[in-house]
């Protein structure tokens, strides 16, 4: 069984949605409360994988489709459709006990900053990289994006992080479970593929955990 030895690795980057969270995506779940039509979802989520147009225009579309059911949207109003989420089990006990062993811990998403931060707050994580919503001075959607972590791009995010501990790609983990977590297992010094979601994750991951029960992390990292 392949060990991450403590003394090599500073810090543990984790993919949120379906990592540390059962749900799936606060874009979908924010999508599901307004009720938006799932085929235009489909077709701006089409656009970006294509390469049609970059992470922040799909954003912009996105919330494009929030405002086309209703105008104006607060920000609460996003607040509390993310604010129930459930955790995995053993996501406490994990992030208590990496903490204990010295590592720093880090959520990197594409999806919304609201959930990144609430689950951030619950585990006691000391980064989080995700992406936010612009409103006005009332507090009202723009229909602008804040994008700083594309969902092709999140090495981005752990490259911010090396720049803030000042510390190199090696001695970083990443912990993820889909294709969309590639990026980031490129460039860390561990990668771990935890409850894969998708083949094409567990082809560049060094280590692969098929547990639902988060805590047989700890059996992989000193």
């Amino acid at each position: 069984m392949m060990l991450a030895q403590a003394k090599k690795y500073r810090a543990i980057v984790f993919d949120l949605d379906g990592t540390l969270v059962k749900e799936e995506s606060s874009w979908a779940t924010v999508h599901r409360y307004f009720g938006v039509d799932p085929r235009k979802i489909r077709k701006n989520m089409e656009a970006y994988l294509s390469g049609r147009i970059d992470y922040c225009e799909w954003m912009r579309r996105d919330i494009s489709l929030w405002l086309e059911t209703k105008h104006p949207i607060h920000l609460s109003e996003i607040e509390k459709c993310l604010s129930k989420y459930t955790l995995v089990r053993g996501a406490k006990e994990v992030s208590r006990e990496l903490k204990k062993r010295g590592y720093v811990l880090a959520i990197v998403t594409s999806g919304l900053d609201i959930l990144a931060h609430r689950v951030a707050r619950d585990l006691g994580i000391d980064y989080v990289f995700a992406n936010g919503l612009a409103v006005d001075e009332k507090g009202f959607l723009t229909g602008e994006p804040i994008c700083k972590v594309p969902l092709l791009n999140k090495n981005v995010a752990i490259k911010d992080l090396c720049g803030i501990l000042n510390a190199k790609f090696e001695e970083i983990i990443a912990v993820g479970d889909t294709k969309f977590d590639i990026s980031m297992f490129k460039c860390a010094g561990l990668s771990i593929a935890l409850n894969p979601k998708d083949e094409e994750v567990v082809q560049f991951a060094d280590i692969v955990i098929r547990c639902e029960d988060m805590r047989s992390l700890l059996n992989y990292i000193s």
